[in-house]
């Protein structure tokens, strides 16, 4: 396949054009479930409309398992893209600085209107957002103020690419080649998905029942369990044939329980409150129902992965651009969501109705954001601080932008 210069100014080699697309879908899914949260019934978000809609839970709560987990596993390949061509001190700064100066950015200057916006509402505070802002740093969130948001991801990210650079490193060498091949040849037989999939089943399970106190869809602990081994998952995807030609092979069967396991979930879910009816960790209800979902998440993942090696191979300069702006539209969106929700809520725009008012909020929260987002790539000093190559650099063969490849 031919070396492309990307919109950020990096060269890949080969293009993976089915990488673009489960980025650009996912921050898709990962946006619609932020709009939707306002009018969520089953779980308390930054502003809440009076409003509220199971159907709009239902759209919250079916990527739950997946989504997230997804971003991990591309970041993991995009390690190991990156790896390539550097040496890991070389990641290890670069990973600093790209996540570092967002995530910085981020909680200083973005999330501070969010979180004033919300203790307004809440009749906690009636100043203004220069008046609140000393007040930012009081306590952490959610009984203080001071908050990350749904920047915790990139927190996430920066310590898993610290962490495993030292293994990444070892796995490019030779014996560690060999230790993934060995891995990899079971997963591509027959009972090659269960080899896929158990792991991260018990690794759910084992996660619920070692933190059974805490309230796994209010606070997204669901999925974090998974999120690392997504990452090495991801990383040893993309280094061994064997994981890929496993993912060629399974994807459809996957597909299918995926989707049965996620209606089944969605069902549960249906009659309302949920965190009022979760059961107990340690109990057969519960090992059933954080088993499933582990199944859920795992199955999404070999199913989106291989299908789009299969079907999603169509390249283009509207999905290099889109993909380009994936990073900075993840930082962005939230805010603008938060933001304008309260503008709705205040001004009782919500009164039109659950449908009128979600297309209202997303279609609005779409506009600004993608407004933003064109903003920090056209402005040299914004590309920086969001992570983004400076246009004016020449690339550099092999290399992989963290904004098109690592979220």
């Amino acid at each position: 396949m031919p070396t492309e210069v990307t919109p950020t100014g990096y060269r890949s080699e080969p293009r993976r054009a089915d990488l673009d697309w489960l980025r650009v879908l996912g921050m898709l899914a990962v946006f619609l479930v932020h709009a939707a949260e306002p009018f969520n019934p089953w779980d308390t978000w930054h502003v809440q409309s009076v409003l509220r809609s199971k159907w709009l839970g239902e759209v919250v709560f079916f990527p739950a398992p997946w989504i997230m987990p997804l971003f991990m596993a591309l970041a993991g390949e995009a390690a190991w893209l990156a790896l390539r061509r550097r040496s890991p001190a070389r990641y290890v700064r670069e990973r600093l600085l790209r996540l570092g100066l967002p995530l910085a950015l981020g909680i200083l200057v973005l999330v501070p209107p969010q979180v004033w916006v919300e203790r307004r509402l809440e009749g906690r505070f009636d100043g203004s957002l220069l008046s609140f802002y000393p007040h930012f740093f009081d306590g952490i969130y959610p009984d203080g103020n001071f908050a990350w948001h749904n920047l915790w991801f990139l927190v996430f990210l920066l310590a898993f690419s610290l962490a495993t650079a030292p293994l990444f490193a070892g796995l490019r060498r030779p014996a560690g080649r060999r230790l993934l091949a060995r891995l990899a040849a079971p997963c591509q037989g027959r009972a090659g998905l269960a080899w896929l999939v158990l792991p991260a089943v018990a690794i759910r399970i084992a996660t619920a029942t070692a933190a059974p106190r805490f309230a796994p869809l209010a606070y997204d602990w669901s999925n974090r369990g998974l999120l690392l081994p997504a990452f090495l998952w991801g990383f040893a995807v993309a280094a061994e044939p064997g994981f890929a030609a496993a993912l060629d092979r399974h994807w459809r069967p996957a597909l299918a329980i995926a989707v049965a396991a996620s209606v089944g979930l969605c069902a549960w879910a249906w009659p309302g409150d949920v965190l009022a009816r979760l059961p107990a960790a340690r109990s057969a209800g519960g090992v059933l129902l954080w088993g499933g979902y582990g199944c859920a998440s795992w199955c999404w993942l070999v199913a989106l992965l291989g299908g789009a090696r299969r079907h999603l191979a169509r390249d283009g300069e509207a999905l290099q651009r889109a993909s380009g702006l994936v990073y900075p539209f993840y930082v962005v969106h939230h805010g603008v969501i938060v933001v304008l929700a309260a503008v709705m809520v205040r001004q009782g725009a919500d009164a039109a109705g659950v449908p009128a008012a979600f297309v209202g909020l997303a279609v609005a929260s779409l506009a600004v954001s993608l407004g933003l987002c064109w903003v920090i790539s056209a402005w040299e000093p914004l590309r920086l601080v969001f992570g983004l190559r400076p246009r004016h650099r020449p690339a550099v063969r092999g290399t992989v932008p963290l904004a098109r490849d690592e979220l």
